[in-house]
């Protein structure tokens, strides 16, 4: 099985702007809470766990307008 890395400060900026937590996108990707976390903290993940990822990601739209409001 391949192992990726993200980067954890541009996860985290995709879950802000779409107001999600960690937590949200366990749920919304079918992963668990602890599966995330390694992710938001740079921690090789699967290539099948950063597909799900994505995939809840790209179905959830950013807030408009909060990329002003995030430093």
């Amino acid at each position: 099985m391949a192992a990726a890395r993200v980067n954890p400060e541009r996860l985290h900026r995709e879950l802000v702007i779409r107001g999600w937590n960690g937590s949200d996108l366990a749920l919304r990707a079918r992963l668990s809470p602890a599966t995330i976390s390694a992710a938001l903290q740079g921690r090789p993940i699967s290539t099948t766990t950063l597909r799900k990822m994505v995939l809840a990601l790209t179905r959830q739209p950013k807030i408009d307008g909060i990329d002003e409001l995030v430093a």
